[in-house]
């Protein structure tokens, strides 16, 4: 079993998925649109050009999104982040400048008790992030 995100977007899912293949190194393996949707899959008050359903692949991560349906249910992401665990300090460090532009940053990358680095934003797409690099064992 596998667990995997799924985020909601604003109208914006196309823009966001790019920069999260992008950002983490990955790829946008699927990408299908409410235009594209079979009539008895169309969802009521979706823009054809709306994502349906988006998929990200990124090394061992798996995003999956889509715009909310339709867009006026949207509501941003609460009671939860998305948590990467990079293998270096380097890569999270490119990793965090990324997503950082014009977003909400609660706590900026920097050395904790329990890891080399961590991070807390929120992107500007509204997905919050947790960017965590272990410690090294002792």
């Amino acid at each position: 079993m596998h667990v995997s995100p799924y985020l909601f977007f604003n109208g914006n899912c196309r823009e966001a998925m790019a920069f999260y293949a992008s950002t983490l190194g990955g790829e946008v393996v699927a990408l299908f649109t409410a235009g594209e949707a079979p009539p008895d899959a169309k969802m009521p008050g979706m823009p054809d050009d709306s994502v349906m359903h988006a998929m990200v692949v990124a090394g061992g991560v798996t995003l999956m999104a889509s715009d909310a349906c339709p867009p006026q249910d949207y509501t941003p992401p609460h009671g939860m982040t998305v948590s990467l665990h990079p293998d270096s300090l380097a890569e999270a460090e490119r990793i965090y400048a990324a997503l950082a532009e014009g977003a909400q940053v609660q706590m900026p990358l920097g050395p904790t008790f329990w890891a080399k680095g961590f991070a807390m934003l929120t992107d500007r797409y509204g997905t919050p992030w947790m960017i965590n690099v272990e410690a090294d064992p002792a």
